[in-house]
């Protein structure tokens, strides 16, 4: 008792996991990956496992909005961070759904081709080791981003891009077969020819120096706030009434409405590249938002203006991996609470592209709000992500 004690800390034991596997994740891997590499492990420890394949995109919404929560712990998506992105939206459609969001710890077993959440909160793109970071997780609560988009409202738990990084993202679907290496000659290609993606933008700015966002950042790295204990407590809570249960309503409304007079705005007909995220790593080695953090009440901001220097935006690329693009001047790096773009199309310009978590979205004005602390995950810190920060 003395060395479980020891080994598990504050982590929960027997964590009650239901499983959902993507057949169709990691180019048809994710079955044999969960079956060899992961089951075994979480039986070993102990827990108890309900798995299930989905079947269909949404698939992995509509089970989540029907989830008994006080069945299960965790939810464990063995697949890319599509699935953890319908689990989210699942539990925001339940009957309770703030009471969902915090009970449930949504977790992803990397077994896809984008495996960001695994990489920022266990820190690591193996199945294996997640599954190990999963048994002994720590329970916190992580900002969720309300996304409105016409008639339309969803939450976003990663990222959302316009310009060249979702244009290369999804606008190369015709080069799959260079395999991983299409985004870096997407990317290449629109750099070398100054590609631009004209927009409109509207922010409520909350710091836009660096210094400032880097002090923020190292206060909550050396406090190391028992954000985790906090989460857990909620989570054995019976808080009912409408106060616990159901979502918070939207301070800035959504993107159907006037833009509030005291958000900051700008036109941008030379931007290059727009990119909010919620967590550092977008993939493996792409460390994008270096300040980031799971709960501070931010968004991350980045805009690149497409004019600049080749030269310079060359070196951006390779200052992305080595974690120096945040000091970079050409770099405009903001915390944000909301914020609002409307992309245009450029002369000769066709198809745009937006993406939410990496998924395609119709090319039209969206709206994103941060609220912290609404969705629950499971680290391996508990205060920050698996990344160093900025420099």
């Amino acid at each position: 008792a003395k060395l479980l004690d020891l080994a598990y800390g504050n982590s929960q034991r027997n964590k009650r996991i239901k499983v959902l596997v993507n057949p169709f994740g990691g180019q048809g891997a994710a079955r044999k990956l969960y079956a060899s590499e992961v089951e075994p492990l979480l039986r070993a420890a102990g827990c108890e496992i309900d798995a299930q394949e989905t079947t269909h995109s949404g698939h992995a919404v509509e089970i989540a909005r029907q989830l008994n929560v006080d069945a299960y712990d965790v939810v464990a998506c063995a697949s890319g961070d599509g699935l953890p992105h319908e689990v989210f939206n699942g539990l925001a459609q339940q009957q309770k759904p703030r009471r969902a969001l915090r009970k449930v710890a949504v977790v992803q077993l990397p077994c896809g081709s984008g495996n960001a959440m695994s990489i920022n909160l266990n820190g690591t793109n193996s199945p294996s080791f997640a599954a190990l970071a999963i048994v002994k997780g720590l329970r916190t609560p992580l900002d969720l981003m309300a996304v409105t988009q016409g008639e339309k409202m969803y939450w976003s738990f990663l990222s959302q891009a316009v310009g060249i990084i979702a244009d290369c993202d999804l606008g190369t679907e015709n080069m799959r077969w260079m395999g991983s290496a299409r985004f870096t000659v997407g990317i290449l290609t629109r750099l070398l020819g100054k590609t631009v993606y004209p927009a409109e933008l509207a922010v409520k700015v909350d710091i836009d120096d660096k210094q400032a966002i880097k002090a923020a950042y190292s206060h909550v790295r050396s406090q190391r706030e028992d954000v985790s204990g906090r989460r857990e407590w909620e989570a054995h809570q019976d808080l009912d009434g409408d106060k616990h249960d159901s979502l918070p309503a939207l301070q800035y409304g959504s993107v159907l409405q006037d833009v509030p007079s005291d958000w900051e705005k700008a036109s941008l007909p030379t931007l290059g590249n727009f990119y909010c995220g919620n967590m550092a790593y977008m993939s493996p080695d792409t460390p994008f938002f270096a300040a980031a953090l799971p709960s501070d009440n931010h968004i991350d901001m980045v805009n690149v203006d497409g004019a600049i220097p080749r030269l310079k935006a060359l070196d951006m690329i390779l200052a992305v991996e080595q974690n120096k693009m945040f000091d970079m001047d050409v770099v405009n790096y903001r915390k944000v609470s909301a914020y609002r773009i409307s992309p245009k199309l450029r002369p000769g310009q066709k198809v745009g592209y937006i993406s939410i978590d990496g998924e395609k979205v119709p090319f039209e004005p969206f709206q994103v709000e941060i609220v912290g602390g609404l969705g629950t995950v499971l680290s391996r810190n508990g205060a920050v992500y698996e990344f160093e920060g900025p420099k």
